[in-house]
């Protein structure tokens, strides 16, 4: 079967399309914390259970209320933790840096 040659412009374009945000992706997560990272993943499957809740009007039993609440307070209690534990390095660097002036 001959499909010509769009067919192989088209799936040489798919492929660039695709990469293009990958490698964005790539270049950008290099600059930022793995922990800010990993927050971000949380960004697409929200906005799709929105629109399913929201838009779609999809059912949601109690039992997916109770994951999806879960998971979030798994993510509260991580990002409390991190902001005190940066908020303690901080703290810390700035007394060693008084001791090195008082000194």
């Amino acid at each position: 079967m001959d499909l010509g040659p769009w067919h192989v412009v088209l799936m040489v374009g798919a492929g660039v399309i695709t990469a293009v945000p990958l490698l964005c992706f790539t270049a950008s997560a290099i600059r930022v914390p793995l922990s800010t990272i990993g927050l971000l993943q949380y960004i697409a499957p929200v906005l799709q259970f929105l629109c399913g809740v929201l838009i779609a009007k999809e059912t949601m039993p109690p039992s997916r209320w109770i994951g999806f609440s879960i998971v979030w307070l798994a993510l509260a209690i991580f990002t409390y933790d991190s902001l005190r534990a940066a908020r303690a390095a901080r703290i810390g660097r700035s007394a060693r840096t008084l001791d090195h002036v008082v000194t």
